[in-house]
């Protein structure tokens, strides 16, 4: 009889606040578990020393998984395989993750890795495991995966989409969820996927890169028993539905309400989705949606000039995201709204014209959040392409992919003055149309009038474009330094 070792999954920091059990590593977890493996999830977010945490991890183990996303989360995951590579140099490594699917071979090259996943892994990194546990390194004809033989490469082709209603039951008890609620200050949410892909093709996004242009969803029983039963598991008052799209189907979607009403379920959840497909919900739907739980949408607007979302292939009529800026605000739903500036082809005019439906929406609902970044070129989004041909350095390297940050991005149109005038427009958008994080402590009392005060400023800066000499942004991040050194922090609580 076959003795099934342990293996180790690694997921590096976002250098995020906000802690949430790793699904990615839950669901590729699913086929280990079911075939007997021990799986041992180490998780920055809450570890103090992450690599002292994965070396203790490994004791017995027969393989590393480091997962990996485009950006920051490189950093330490170059460094704790570095070392792994260092401590057990007989220890197999396999990458996996939206950057090693998107870039294997480049990924490959690393001295560090043994071999890639590339694209949906659940069933491919069991198939890996089950030869390494073995001792064999040999991975040939493991579809969906990449190895190194001796000095080459080699592809195993790809393995295609793997429906996620025919894999096993996510494993969300391997990790210590109590850690997470404490990392929270009691707050209790777990992220959660009721489907993969989406059907827009807008040029910014890396998605098709790994489940093309195709929507599948986990069938609508199966969703709406997994939720509550993790519900009420782990008492939990959210659980993050973090879908690309989740209304693509309005059918599954009422669907489910309709079936998490008929359970009593008693916790809130938060979807992705299009202001256009709320636009089809009927006031009825949308009050069902809410009367199950829906608490918060989150949407990908991006931006406010019909000219750059044309130019990324952004089908959308703004329009229907101000008619669903009221109706959420009607029904009772919060409404998150994301930005991305510095898209090809932004100019000062565009500029105004997202600053003006900030405006519009934040009139039509004055409890509307925004959340901004700077635009990334990820490797794998059909503009990729674009942005090298206006100047972007694409990296030659694993490790250089980590100063790909949405919060700093400088990019060839978008430098110094430039650059610093964005930022400071996105400095006041957080102070002045409330963006906030899954978990916020909201303030009461002065600080609640403060707070009002700094908001009706923003608004009145934003709306003429008056951002030169920020001495609110300055004044407040004096005061969030001056607290730290003294060592207070907020509670979070749900907002």
């Amino acid at each position: 009889m076959t003795v099934r070792k342990p293996v180790v999954l690694f997921f590096p920091s976002y250098y995020s606040d906000e802690a949430a059990p790793p699904l990615a590593l839950i669901h590729l977890a699913a086929p280990l578990v079911a075939n007997g493996h021990e799986v041992r999830i180490v998780d920055s977010a809450i570890e103090d020393d992450p690599e002292k945490a994965v070396l203790q991890a490994l004791n017995g183990a027969c393989a590393l998984g480091v997962s990996m996303v485009t950006g920051p989360m490189i950093t330490q995951g170059v460094s704790v395989a570095a070392a792994v590579r260092g401590a057990r140099p007989d220890l197999p490594i396999v990458a996996g993750g939206w950057h090693p699917s998107i870039l294997p071979e480049q990924t490959l090259r690393s001295p560090l890795f043994d071999a890639v996943v590339k694209g949906q892994g659940e069933i491919t990194l069991a198939e890996i495991v089950d030869r390494w546990n073995v001792g064999e390194r040999d991975l040939s004809g493991v579809t969906g995966s990449l190895f190194k033989r001796r000095n080459e490469q080699v592809d195993n082709g790809p393995r295609g989409y793997t429906d996620i209603n025919s894999l096993p039951r996510r494993p969300f008890e391997i990790v210590d969820f109590e850690r997470y609620a404490n990392k929270c200050h009691g707050f209790r949410w777990i992220l959660y996927c009721s489907s993969h892909g989406c059907p827009w093709d807008c040029s910014y996004c890396s998605n098709a890169s790994v489940y093309g242009r195709n929507w599948k969803p986990l069938e609508a029983d199966r969703t709406v028993d997994e939720m509550t039963e993790l519900a009420a598991r782990y008492a939990l008052d959210v659980v993050d539905i973090i879908d690309d799209n989740y209304l693509v189907r309005r059918d599954r979607a009422v669907e489910i309400a309709e079936k998490l009403l008929l359970k009593g379920a008693n916790f809130g959840y938060f979807i992705q989705t299009r202001t256009d497909q709320v636009d089809r919900l009927t006031d009825e739907e949308l009050r069902l949606l809410r009367r199950s739980g829906l608490k918060r949408i989150f949407f990908g607007i991006e931006s406010g000039s019909k000219k750059v979302l044309r130019t990324v292939n952004k089908r959308l009529d703004l329009e229907t995201a101000y008619r669903t800026a009221e109706r959420c605000y009607a029904a009772g739903v919060e409404a998150s709204f994301n930005l991305i500036f510095g898209l090809p082809g932004e100019e000062a005019e565009d500029l105004r014209d997202t600053i003006a439906m900030v405006d519009s929406i934040g009139r039509r609902n004055p409890e509307a959040a925004f959340f901004t970044n700077i635009f990334s070129p990820y490797p794998g989004s059909p503009i990729f392409p674009e942005a090298l041909r206006l100047g972007v350095q694409e990296p030659t390297s694993l490790e250089e992919w980590a100063s790909f940050h949405p919060k700093i991005q400088k990019l060839p149109w978008l430098q110094d003055r430039a650059h610093a005038r964005v930022q400071r427009i996105r400095d006041y958008i957080r102070i002045g149309y409330s963006a906030r994080k899954m978990v916020v402590h909201r303030p009461d009392g002065f600080k609640d009038w403060v707070r009002r005060g700094l908001q009706r400023i923003a608004r009145f800066r934003l709306r003429h474009l008056a951002v030169a000499f920020p001495i609110e942004v300055w004044a407040l991040r004096a005061w969030k330094e001056l607290r730290g050194w003294f060592g207070r922090r907020e509670p979070i609580v749900i907002n």
